[in-house]
This record gives structure tokens, sequence and C-alpha cells, in this order.
């Protein structure tokens, strides 16, 4: 065990390392506010629809709501990637992309006081996008094509430490995270001026580069809490009533910009000091449990975007909503025939946006289904030292914006998740007779 989290550790240190040169996404959606906000489900939350803020995790480290690391009862490694592939439609054109990277690792640490400890590491936001437009302009009673370029790469990560306590019983859990967000952005504009009807693409005139780098940082605050009662002590039939509050204070940094136009560049006055301040989330969740067997879980959250500011840059975002369903079923967990063993899950979400195009808000829908893999093959029994470690994957095809109205951009999209946790028992009091 101890050889293959060292493994494991290695490769992933490789992976952060490997983490800047990556496009996490490729939408132009990502252009608004700090780009797409990355989600903190695990593989295995996010094939229940990302449902996290009352979900029970007793074999991975959920960073949805710190709360629930007091379920923990292993020492634990998550560690999960993804692949995507995305079909962008306009009304005159639609193209295929892919991208893929690392997605989060995190470690948990339980002790025998009813405490767990976690630390974790991974991406917050993500900016990638090119974008290639076209008009027709007047010059001088003459005709020519404009062409403008917009591309976008980087974003934000974090590194996370946090902890969560068992009170009440064990009925009530209360936790928190202490986040430290930091990354950079980099926009860049280019524009060219060509003569129509040519086979050649020479510039008409010089071409004109922007280039805008911002670098942000600042610490974040999470907590949560999660109260669980019995139901039916019969069959170990349970349910969990969550909430979290992300309370986020301002990421402050500076942003460069650099102007040229092939002859001369100017970038006097180009270094501004600022903060972008992002708002305060609040969600809650309920999940219905039989220990073991099955679960079904609900949850909403909102965020207003509404105030946001970057640096000096005036915003027009609105509110964000999102409500998503659950659920994972598992045929016999102490089975020894393998099948019997695999987790299944499914689950759907819906979000309002807080991106608004032509005054209306962005809808992202979707479906999830997942798989939970056992590592072992003799069955999982705790008390018997056997494997309890997992892999998992996950599916979701969703979309995001429409053709419709005002957006006249949509975005079809396919993701597949991968991820590894690891469990173990660790500092555990040997008695000898």
């Amino acid at each position: 065990m101890r050889r293959i989290l060292l493994l494991l550790i290695c490769i992933q240190s490789l992976g952060i390392l490997g983490l800047y040169g990556q496009e996490l996404t490729l939408s132009p959606y990502s252009r608004f506010a700090l780009g797409d906000i990355l989600s903190g489900a695990t593989t295995r939350n996010a094939g229940m629809g990302g449902i996290g803020i009352a979900s029970d995790n007793y074999f991975s480290v959920n960073s949805i709501n710190p709360a629930s690391y007091g379920d923990m009862y292993f020492t634990t490694l998550d560690f999960g990637g993804f692949w995507q592939a995305s079909q962008l439609e306009t009304p005159e054109t639609k193209g295929l992309q892919k991208t893929a990277g690392f997605q989060n690792v995190a470690f948990a640490f339980p002790s025998n006081d009813n405490f767990v400890l976690t630390a974790g590491f991974s991406p917050y936001s993500a900016v990638g996008y090119n974008v290639t437009t076209q008009n027709a302009i007047q010059i001088s009673d003459s005709t020519f094509v404009e062409q403008t370029e917009y591309t976008s790469s980087g974003g934000l990560n974090k590194v996370f430490f946090g902890g969560a306590v068992r009170l009440l019983n064990n009925r009530l859990r209360l936790g928190a995270n202490f986040q430290y967000s930091f990354g950079n952005t980099r926009y860049e504009w280019v524009k060219q001026v060509f003569e129509p009807d040519t086979s050649i693409r020479v510039p008409a005139f010089r071409t004109i580069q922007i280039i805008e780098d911002a670098f942000l940082s600042g610490w974040l605050t999470q907590i949560g809490a999660i109260y669980v009662d019995t139901l039916n002590a019969d069959n170990y039939t349970m349910i969990r009533l969550g909430a979290v509050v992300d309370y986020n204070l301002n990421l402050g940094g500076d942003r460069f910009t650099a102007f040229t136009n092939g002859v001369v560049q100017d970038s006097s006055n180009a270094l501004e000091v600022g903060s972008a301040e992002i708002p305060t989330k609040v969600g809650f969740g309920v999940m219905l449990t039989q220990l073991s067997k099955w679960s079904l879980g609900v949850e909403g959250s909102f965020q207003n975007w509404e105030n946001f500011k970057y640096f000096s840059d005036e915003t027009q975002l609105g509110r964000e909503i999102r409500f998503a369903m659950g659920g994972e079923y598992t045929p016999n967990f102490q089975s020894l025939k393998y099948f019997k063993r695999i987790n299944y899950r499914a689950g759907a979400y819906w979000r309002q946006t807080y991106i608004n195009v032509g005054g209306e808000p962005v809808q992202d829908f979707g479906f999830t289904v997942g798989l939970g893999i056992p590592a072992g093959l003799k069955g999982n029994r705790p008390s018997q030292g056997r494997s309890v470690s997992k892999f998992n994957i996950s599916a979701e095809l969703g979309r995001r914006g429409s053709l419709d109205g005002n957006q006249q951009l949509s975005e079809l999209y396919a993701r597949i998740r991968f991820g590894v946790n690891l469990n173990d028992r660790w500092f555990v009091r040997r008695v000898v007779d």
C-alpha cells in the first residue's frame, strides 16, 4: 500500500508541474468573470450529478462540503483527471474541440478522536478560447475585411487545508476548508485588415496587438455542517441534511497591458493594481441513504455575481442558481462476487449561470452516470483488512447556451472523468495477547 501511495504521489507531482501547460477549457463562455469555475466534486460525486453538500463520502475526499470529512475512517488518497470533447455551434458554423487534464488530488488523515484532517490541490478556474471574427469595413471608399482574433489561457489554482469533527454521538459533523488561490490569465487581441478576394492573405495595414496579463491570489474560506439521523434502525436507513457557505475574500493582484502595431510598442501606465471579489456562495442538500446499499440526494446552491468587479472593469453578470440530484446503488457491499460490489451511479443537474448574453442568462444542464470499481478481488470487509479502494469513472453529457434569442452560441459537451481513491488503516494501536 505504501509503495502505491508513493508512486501516485510522484505521478501527481508531475501532474501538478504540468498543470500550467494545460488548457482545462476551450469554451468562449470562459471569457466572463474569472472563467469557468471548476467543480470540486470527486469522480464519485460527478457520477451522481455533482451532488456533495449532504453526500456520504466514507472512502473519498469530498471538498464540496468539508463537513463530509467527518465520515471518513480511513487514511485516503484521491486522485482524478478528465477528458472532454465539445461541439461549439453558431448560426454560421460549428466545430469540434477536445481537451484533457488534471482534476484534483487530496489526502485525508482521520484520528482516533473523531477528528479528520485533509489537504489537497486542484484547479479552481480556467480560461481558454480562440475565436476569430471577420467584418467588412470601408476605408477611403474601398472595402476591406477586418479580422480580429481573441485568444486566452490560464486560470486560478487552489491549495486547501481542511478538517472536520464529529459531535453529538456522531450525529453532527462540522467542517472547514481554508483555501489559497493563485494564478494568472492571459488575454490577447490581434486585429488585421485584408483586401477582399485575394488568394494571399497579406495584411493591408499594420497588425495591431494587445496583450493583457493578470495575476491574482488570495484566501478563501468554506464552512459546512451535516446532520445525520436514523429513520429505520433495522435496515440502517438514515437521513442527512447538509449546508455549506463559501465565504470569499478579495483576490488581490496586478494587471499588465501592452499595445503594439509592429512599429510602436506602448506599455506606459499599463500596470494596474486591483482585485477581484468572488461573491459568497450558499448551498443546501438532503440525502436518504441505506448504509452500504443505496443513497439518493438533491441539493441547490446560490451565488450572486451582479456586483462582481474585475480590476477597474465593470461587468454585466447575474445570479447563479444550481439544482442537482443523483444517487448510488450497490447490490452487495460485502459480497465475495466482484460485480455485486460495483457501485452504480446516475444523476442530473440544471444551472442558470452568472453569464448574461443579450440580457438573457445562459443555461447549463446535463446528465451523468458513473461506476465505482473495487480494486480488491476478495471483498469489502474493512474489519478483516480487505481493500475498500476503488477505481472510479463517470460520464457526463450536457449543453450550455443556445442558438435561440440573443446568445447565438451553443456548446454541447461530453466529459469523462476518471479517478482513484486508495484507503488504508494508519496509526492503529495493535493489541498482542
